[in-house]
């Protein structure tokens, strides 16, 4: 019996840590916006890569600090994009 409460607290640890890192993970990432506004602010998109169903494109700009940002996108068939 003491094996298994040590088991499902050691379970508990890992899941809280594990949440703790997601959290900081997306703390790090930019916001994600649109594609049409990060279009509008483009200083460079890259297509990374084209497959059968989809185009995987990297957009970068110059933040209001003139820092390089960049952004991935991940555009599926059959989606209209205007620039």
């Amino acid at each position: 019996m003491l094996n298994d409460y040590y088991s499902l607290f050691h379970m508990k640890q890992q899941l809280q840590e594990q949440q703790e890192e997601e959290i900081i993970e997306l703390q790090q990432q930019p916001i994600q916006k649109p594609i049409q506004d990060r279009l509008r602010q483009a200083s460079h998109i890259e297509i990374e890569s084209a497959v059968r169903n989809k185009v995987n494109l990297s957009i970068s700009w110059y933040d209001i600090h003139g820092e390089q940002q960049s952004q991935k996108y991940v555009i599926p068939a059959g989606s209209i994009i205007e620039f």
